[in-house]
């Protein structure tokens, strides 16, 4: 397990410190919506749908980008068992030949505004009706309404000015399952997401993430999984330590990393620190190969790479993933204070938009 260790301004478990940060840098209040996780879902749930497609419809493809697409990977993986068809995903201009006649395609862009998500859309054939779009506003809501196409409105208007599409997985999972259920192709959702929230509000990951955080600063973090979280988990993971905190990150799934990426570490350049994200029904074997990776690194006087690791919590697999992810909330939101940063803004990915517009 990772060690406790002790910073200027408090222990390891201490979140004063914490706080005091978060007064210096939080000027977008990421932290009050990191908490508010859970009544995301909530709203989510107590929204009312307009009347969604149904049968038949053989297969879902969702076509977003960044913070739009990570909740169809959370979908994918915390509902599996729910699932009649797994849900597919294009990140990309252009939908997949798959679609077709009998595919319910989700056009999700939280700012109603991403190129690509509208290229797509925009490439249908308009009287295709299977079509629902989840979205906050923007150019996606003005083809929603002009082509009568079902649409689903995030309220950002609830959160704090600044509000980022990477902290909408709560909204989004959950329309994202609400919309699924209702054409027949997964089973109630509802009652998993209800367990979920509640389950959040009683379960603390901000002060292990905190902990977590403190061990991790100054290295580029390469978060671990199973495959079967590889997407879900340490992706969203890996996302949320680039864009909260700023930071180059990495990830990767336990075992195929040991048959290559762990060869990567042996030139001895950077400092990394490996972070093993681990479910308890996971095959044993994951977490005995993290280990036996650390003995060896050990054995090997691979000292730039630090190894830790943290249980996800929860009886369900949904409880286990959102709380997985709020884990990398608040761990990734702490390692930008503790930068400096203001986790909230994306400048460079904001300052990249606004040239490609221009060129």
């Amino acid at each position: 397990m990772s060690e406790q260790v002790d910073k200027p301004g408090g222990s390891g478990r201490d979140l004063s410190a914490l706080e005091a940060l978060a007064a210096t840098y939080d000027h977008h209040h990421m932290q009050r919506v990191i908490a508010r996780t859970p009544n995301h879902i909530e709203v989510a749930l107590a929204t009312d749908l307009p009347v969604m497609p149904t049968a038949p419809v053989a297969h879902v493809v969702v076509v977003g980008l960044g913070g739009s697409a990570l909740p169809a990977d959370v979908l994918n993986d915390a509902f599996v068992d729910e699932l009649h068809t797994p849900v597919e995903i294009t990140r990309n201009y252009r939908f997949p030949r798959s679609v077709d006649a009998t595919t319910l395609v989700i056009a999700s862009s939280f700012s109603g505004n991403t190129e690509e998500v509208l290229s797509a859309l925009r490439s249908l054939d308009a009287s295709m009706r299977r079509v629902v779009v989840v979205t906050a506003g923007g150019e996606l809501a003005e083809l929603a309404r002009e082509r009568q196409y079902p649409m689903v409105r995030i309220p950002a208007e609830n959160e704090p000015a600044g509000f980022q599409p990477r902290c909408a997985i709560g909204y989004v999972v959950t329309y994202l399952a609400r919309i699924i259920a209702a054409a027949g192709l997964m089973s109630d959702p509802v009652p998993r997401l209800q367990a979920a929230s509640r389950f959040l509000r009683g379960v603390d990951v901000k002060t292990p993430a905190w902990q977590m955080a403190q061990v991790l600063n100054g290295r580029v973090p390469v978060v671990y999984t199973d495959e079967s979280h590889a997407l879900s988990v340490a992706r969203v993971a890996k996302i949320k330590f680039n864009e909260n905190a700023k930071t180059p990150a990495f990830f990767n799934a336990i075992p195929e990393m040991n048959h290559n990426e762990m060869i990567g570490f042996g030139d001895g350049v950077g400092t990394f620190a490996a972070l093993y994200i681990d479910d308890a029904e996971s095959h044993p074997s994951i977490r005995k190969r993290f280990h036996v990776m650390q003995r060896v690194f050990e054995q090997e006087q691979l000292k730039h790479v630090s190894f830790h690791e943290w249980r996800m919590p929860g009886e369900s697999r949904a409880e286990r993933i959102f709380a997985a992810l709020t884990f990398a909330d608040w761990c990734s939101f702490s390692l930008g204070l503790l930068a400096g940063r203001d986790p909230t803004p994306v400048e460079l990915v904001e300052g990249f938009k606004g040239v490609l517009a221009a060129d």
